[in-house]
């Protein structure tokens, strides 16, 4: 028997209560983590496994980029999170690639991949999943009914809410 939690359902409101503690006490610690790695960390270092760490990251990203090209031709919902990981993991794979290459010969080949490849690609990614989360508020307003949806950073998380009609900014009504 599966347990289906409502907006008003207890462990739904201590569920958000927890989620709300992990990711806000996570902040305030790679904060002060982030300000404690500037200030500490040798500005050169050796360093065993490069090889395996850019190999693993890499093999990472690849799974990444077949999982996305996967869902996509297979025209399946699940495309969305795959393509916001893959664009990250792009992201991720460029700024490294050119801070670690700065003051080397292999700066340009860096500037370029990055430029011509590993950024296009991220932004194509991420704005494939931001499209692809409107058309599917899109069409979920339609069907219910309520015409074209608002914004998206305006709308409510059905799951928390009672409704995931966004309030009206000057009356409070829905």
């Amino acid at each position: 028997m599966s347990l289906t939690l409502t907006p008003n359902h207890p462990a739904a409101a201590h569920l958000r209560r927890l989620f709300l503690a992990v990711i806000t006490a996570s902040f305030v610690f790679l904060l002060a983590w982030v300000v404690y790695l500037a200030t500490s960390l040798p500005e050169h270092r050796e360093v065993a496994h490069w090889d395996i760490a850019w190999v693993g990251f890499d093999c990472f990203l690849v799974a990444a980029i077949g999982m996305t090209a996967l869902w996509a031709w297979l025209r399946r919902p699940i495309l969305i999170p795959w393509a916001i990981i893959t664009a990250t993991l792009l992201c991720c794979d460029a700024w490294f690639d050119i801070v670690l290459d700065w003051n080397t010969p292999d700066l340009p080949i860096s500037l370029l991949t990055a430029g011509v490849g590993e950024l296009p690609l991220a932004a194509l990614l991420f704005y494939a999943a931001w499209r692809l989360i409107r058309l599917s508020m899109a069409a979920a307003w339609a069907r219910s009914g309520r015409g074209e949806p608002p914004r998206m950073w305006r709308v409510r998380m059905s799951i928390f809410e009672h409704s995931a009609v966004p309030r009206d900014e000057h009356t409070g009504e829905h």
